[in-house]
């Protein structure tokens, strides 16, 4: 029976065919597989019938982890050239052990590496920073005053950690209503809170 709606590709008739990967799996291999598979048809095709990829998810993962790559630099460009060296090392220091430590808790509860939890280290990437910011500016300034390395130190931890952790708190809870939304929205966007707050929370006890 004819399908309805139908589908049509270029004006021409057209059946559509979409592959989902399972759970787990790596999607940047299952798009060179899928590319080797369709090179693998294309010689058997029968005349008249053509083979054509309408959607490349592989593609679109592909350039967010460019994109996240992208962002890593120019946060750390940002904060040598605004900071100075030696400050801006050490804000620079915080981002792979924030970093790993959120990729580790990703491993455990099961969410993987795709659009939305690379968009949501994108969105994390410009927060996690500030906390350092915040603690290693401090430091400087009680140096400048006069003050010993660990006297400086000591300083900027009590005086920061709570304002710090409240404000990481409130800026958590901004994306609490993506986490608990119904609907197909909140299925795809399910890894926003936990990626981000993971990310702020780690941020602030490596800073």
């Amino acid at each position: 029976e004819p399908a309805a709606p139908k589908m049509y590709y270029n004006g021409e008739p057209a059946i559509g065919i979409a592959v989902s990967m399972e759970d787990g799996g790596n999607i940047l291999k299952l798009g060179d597989d899928l590319k080797a598979e369709i090179g693998k048809i294309q010689q058997d095709m029968p005349v008249g019938l053509e083979i054509h990829q309408v959607s490349d998810q592989p593609s679109v993962v592909a350039e967010s982890i460019h994109d996240f790559v992208e962002a890593i630099v120019i946060v750390l460009a940002v904060s040598f050239l605004s900071l100075g060296f030696r400050t801006g090392l050490v804000v620079a220091g915080c981002i792979p052990l924030v970093l790993c430590g959120t990729f580790v808790v990703m491993y455990a509860v099961g969410i993987d590496l795709h659009k939305v939890s690379l968009g949501s280290l994108i969105i994390a990437l410009g927060l996690l920073v500030d906390d350092a910011i915040i603690a290693v500016e401090m430091m400087s300034v009680k140096l400048e005053m006069g003050n010993s390395r660990f006297d400086a130190a000591c300083y900027a931890f009590r005086a920061t950690a709570k304002p710090m952790l409240t404000g990481t708190l409130i800026t958590c809870c901004g994306f609490i209503p993506v986490a608990f939304a119904k609907g197909m929205a909140s299925e795809f966007c399910s890894a926003l809170f936990p990626v981000i707050a993971t990310a702020l929370l780690l941020s602030w006890i490596v800073s």
